[in-house]
């Protein structure tokens, strides 16, 4: 996931779409001797569908496409899926579960790198799908040992009936948000180690060690190291458990590593997750030093040098950031501005402090509304977390003079798959004539490379209220960002049907016009 960020991220991406469907999905990957796997765990939030009614019986439905491909040959697919995905049925509308619906896709790939194009649609509307893409890699030597994820557990059973999240006789339903209540006081984890035996050698003892650590310290939590002694072997299963009721609320990583007799280590894997927590972060007592940079920042600044961290913060931090302008002291939220750029900088927190304030400075100044600070906008954000943009097509006045039937870009392909490629590149390939199309002023901003790795990624920014005073983002195609496929529907007032693409969504293709 890309933010600039103290670390203590979650492992996973949440999105909310056009037509208000909010789902999380995560992965977690696994060695077989049959072969290496992805598991792709996707949570629905059953308030943001809509209900039904079939057969005198009321329930909430999406329909969830999902598709694999090598990165290295996009135009190939590997897997591909379509589901329903439903809450319960019951006879009264009213009664209807507003909670999650979860669904685990087991899919079997090589060692590589993929990418996985989803589609979901809330079965109750009319609405068009929305689809979102990430990538997934999976990384198992045959002849050494390794680690798989780790899956952090909701709830574990004894199984009945052997089904999809069943592992060693035991259902296990994950934790996909790795997020930890106020009332769920024991960690439950699974993971597997593999090919010991072939690097320890074979029936050799070892140690498999799990611990926590605060990420906003760096220091392992004390007492909270478990050893468990394994013999070696080809695959091996751990299902550990620890007591986090004494944690202080927070962000903390769950360590496994593999150790041989002389405490040399051979593997080793982390994940993050977040504790709800009665106890809380004593600032009081956290020191900074009497030179540093934030005891000169006035009082009255210290909420907006707090607030403007947001667009480089995790989610996880944004809400440590609105709890402290809400409840925190003065000293206390010198400390978490201070604690934010040290751990960007170790060395010089003033230095990274001083560019990034000269950044928001210009965002003020060039989007900020009367109403919002710069910062608050879509163009503000974006422009600060990915930095300037290496081209900018502006058009206030965007009215299309017509398209040309025939488009030259248009794909031959013919498969299911490669038309589905096509679409989520550019939802309007199957280009046909419009005129007179009249857009919303319009930007898009291109950027060559991200700082997150990413190429040629660009973000469609709008101004719906024809006003020019603050544009929206509408569209982007870098991971994490709002993705819509009928975006140029959008933009251009309805005026440009599915399966039409025009002067925008040219722009956006080829980066011009």
């Amino acid at each position: 996931m890309k933010k600039l960020t103290l670390a203590f991220l979650l492992m996973v991406s949440t999105l909310t779409f056009g037509q208000n469907i909010n789902v999380v999905y995560d992965f977690h990957t696994y060695y077989s001797t049959e072969g290496n796997y992805a598991e792709i765990l996707t949570s629905i939030d059953g308030s943001s569908l809509g209900a039904k009614q079939t057969k005198n019986k009321w329930v909430k439905s999406a329909e969830l496409t999902t598709i694999v491909c090598n990165i290295l040959a996009p135009d190939s697919a590997l897997y591909v899926d379509k589901r329903i995905i439903k809450s319960p049925e019951v006879e009264d509308s009213t009664k209807i579960s507003n909670s999650s619906l979860l669904d685990m896709q087991r899919i079997g790939l090589d060692n590589g790198e993929y990418i996985v194009y989803f589609e979901l649609k809330d079965v109750s509307t009319t609405n068009q799908p929305m689809q979102y893409s990430d990538v997934v890699k999976i990384s198992y030597p045959n002849n050494a040992v390794s680690i798989s994820d780790i899956l952090i557990l909701d709830t574990v059973l004894n199984t009945k009936e052997t089904n999809i999240y069943t592992r060693d006789n035991k259902d296990m339903i994950p934790n996909i948000f790795n997020s930890l209540p106020l009332n769920k006081n024991m960690l439950t984890f699974y993971v597997e180690i593999y090919n010991a035996d072939k690097t320890l050698g074979e029936n050799t003892p070892y140690a498999l060690i799990s611990y926590l650590e605060n990420i906003s310290s760096g220091k392992k939590v004390a007492n909270s190291q478990i050893t468990k002694a394994v013999t070696s072997n080809s695959i091996s299963t751990y299902l550990g458990q620890m007591d986090v009721s004494q944690l202080i609320e927070g962000s903390y990583y769950l360590n496994i590593e593999v150790r041989d007799s002389k405490n040399i280590l051979h593997e080793y894997k982390r994940i993050a997750f977040y504790k709800q927590s009665e106890i809380k972060p004593d600032l009081n007592n956290m020191e900074i030093p009497a030179d540093a940079f934030v005891n000169f920042i006035a009082d009255s600044l210290l909420d907006d040098n707090l607030a403007c961290l947001t667009p480089i913060a995790s989610s996880n931090e944004q809400y440590a950031i609105r709890q402290a302008i809400k409840h925190s002291n003065n000293a206390q939220k010198r400390y978490l501005i201070y604690e934010f750029y040290k751990q960007l900088n170790s060395n010089h927190p003033e230095n990274t402090w001083r560019e990034y304030i000269s950044v928001v400075t210009y965002v003020n100044n060039k989007y900020g509304t009367q109403i919002k600070k710069g910062y608050e906008t879509d163009m503000g954000r974006v422009y600060l977390l990915y930095g300037a943009p290496d081209n900018i097509i502006d058009e206030k006045f965007g009215a299309s003079s017509g398209l040309q039937s025939g488009n030259p870009y248009l794909s031959q392909s013919t498969t299911p798959y490669n038309a589905y490629v096509d679409r989520v590149d550019n939802p309007y390939r199957n280009s046909s004539e419009a005129f007179g199309v009249n857009y919303y002023p319009y930007q898009i901003w291109v950027y060559n490379k991200t700082p997150f790795g990413e190429s040629n990624r660009k973000f469609v920014f709008y101004a719906r209220q024809d006003n020019l005073i603050e544009y929206f983002l509408l569209h982007s195609n870098a991971k994490g960002e709002n993705q819509d496929m009928y975006w140029e529907n959008t933009l251009s007032r309805g005026g440009l049907e599915p399966g039409v693409e025009g002067k925008a969504g040219r722009q956006f293709r080829v980066g011009h016009e």
